[in-house]
């Protein structure tokens, strides 16, 4: 019974964990991901703060709109149904980063993408 760390990863400060328990009912093994958002978050408010990035990025095709942890990335997918990485489920990528998510993005404008 107990915790166990399977992995971490310094540059990203992820860490994945084995959990093991036994009860009446038998015993359970669990993966958990974790990840110590903090830094991304702190970085992409940095960002957002300085408009001239935004606008530049805008005029040039550049627009760095956010900064998505892994964790976050895995969360859409179990929690929402929305794969990150998949072009279809784009529109709802941005209005999770919109919504739920926002902390992540580097800008203080909008992208909203319409559904067809």
């Amino acid at each position: 019974m107990g915790r166990h760390i399977l992995d971490f990863n310094p540059a990203t400060g992820e860490t994945v964990y084995f959990d093991y328990h036994e009860s009446g009912d038998g015993t359970q093994a669990v993966i958990t991901h974790a990840q110590d958002v903090t830094p991304i978050v702190e970085r992409a408010h940095a960002w957002a703060v300085k408009t001239e990035k935004t606008d530049y990025g805008i005029k040039n095709d550049l627009w760095h709109y956010a900064r998505v942890p892994n964790s976050i990335i895995l969360e859409m997918k179990t929690k929402h149904g929305v794969d990150f990485f998949d072009r279809n489920d784009r529109p709802k990528v941005f209005q999770l980063l919109e919504g739920e998510y926002s902390a992540f993005k580097t800008t203080h404008k909008s992208h909203l993408i319409k559904h067809d």
